[in-house]
């Protein structure tokens, strides 16, 4: 992270928009077959670039018993962000982190 932030590849507090299939969010809402398009939008917290990839990191702050249970919590978030991140720079995601301030350490996810 350090030597992206000293080449300019470090990326902080990123905002996103990005279309989204409603019946990936809610599986009932589209009996029809008709396809409606919902905008999810919010903040990447931070990611980078290592070796022409994206690495993604997403701070948390829940009290959590085990890393198992933040990373179940965040994983379609996660998705989310990866896939605007894929999108938008063209770039695939190799790493997924989650910094949990509440178990002290970094998880991949």
């Amino acid at each position: 992270m350090q030597k992206a932030a000293l080449s300019g590849k470090l990326r902080k507090e990123q905002p996103f928009v990005l279309g989204v299939e409603a019946g990936r969010v809610y599986p009932e809402a589209d009996p029809e077959g008709k396809e409606e398009l919902l905008i999810v939008q919010g903040m990447i917290d931070l990611f980078f670039e290592e070796d022409g990839e994206i690495v993604l990191l997403d701070y948390k702050t829940d009290w959590v018993h085990n890393e198992e249970e933040l990373v179940k919590r965040y994983q379609i978030q996660l998705d989310y962000y990866q896939e605007a991140l894929e999108k938008s720079l063209g770039k695939r995601v190799k790493e997924r982190l989650i910094y949990s301030f509440a178990l002290g350490r970094e998880i991949r996810a």
